[in-house]
């Protein structure tokens, strides 16, 4: 068995586990099947991704992080602070400056999909331009 099927044979097993139990926790059984199924699918993209070191001899453990992805994780994930805290203050101006008692949960759901957003943007716009 070479290095890389021991990585892919242990990946199925893990996202056979959570869809067992995401089914164990009541979940309906189409979801289960769906979590698997996605987990399963994103474990084969990860070896081709970009944001690993692929060394197939060392079996379950073959994909590793080098400094490059660290560092452009690194940085993505700090752009994305840096929008997430612009965009909490812009939120903090407006509803201090009207006469609005609370913040609505619809923007506070808001500043997590702009965090993510720009997170995931800047890590593909860094990977991208990085050789």
């Amino acid at each position: 068995m070479t290095g890389m099927s021991r990585y892919y044979i242990s990946r199925i097993l893990v996202s056979v586990a959570f869809g067992g139990l995401f089914a164990l926790t009541g979940s309906p059984w189409w979801m289960a099947v769906l979590t698997s199924i996605v987990l399963i699918a994103l474990f084969l993209y990860a070896p081709h991704s970009g944001r690993y070191a692929v060394h197939p001899e060392l079996g379950v453990m073959a994909l590793q992080r080098d400094e490059r992805t660290q560092t452009v994780t690194d940085r993505a994930a700090r752009n994305a602070f840096v929008v997430t805290m612009l965009v909490i203050a812009g939120m903090m101006i407006y509803f201090g400056s009207t006469s609005i008692a609370s913040v609505p949960i619809v923007a506070l759901k808001l500043v997590l999909a702009v965090a993510a957003l720009t997170y995931f943007l800047s890590d593909f716009w860094l990977r991208r331009s990085w050789s």
